[in-house]
């Protein structure tokens, strides 16, 4: 089961493309997209909350096949 308070929390460094903890540019644009993210919610929490179920229901389906999937010869 994929858990929802994570995937919301994990979200900014799944939006980032390099590693945050290495450089200081990559840091700023990840602490710039949690806070983008962060206004997002606190101004259209309707479409956020929308876009994140999006998001957790594509991860249990893929959680699912992966597991279907060893099943299978």
């Amino acid at each position: 089961m994929v858990n929802a308070d994570r995937v919301k929390r994990k979200l900014p460094s799944l939006l980032v493309d390099d590693c945050s903890n290495r450089h200081k540019k990559s840091w700023n644009k990840f602490m710039r997209t949690r806070s983008r993210l962060s206004n997002f919610k606190k101004h259209n929490p309707e479409r956020f909350n929308t876009l994140t179920n999006k998001i957790i229901a594509d991860l249990t389906e893929l959680e699912k096949a992966s597991q279907t999937g060893h099943d299978k010869p």
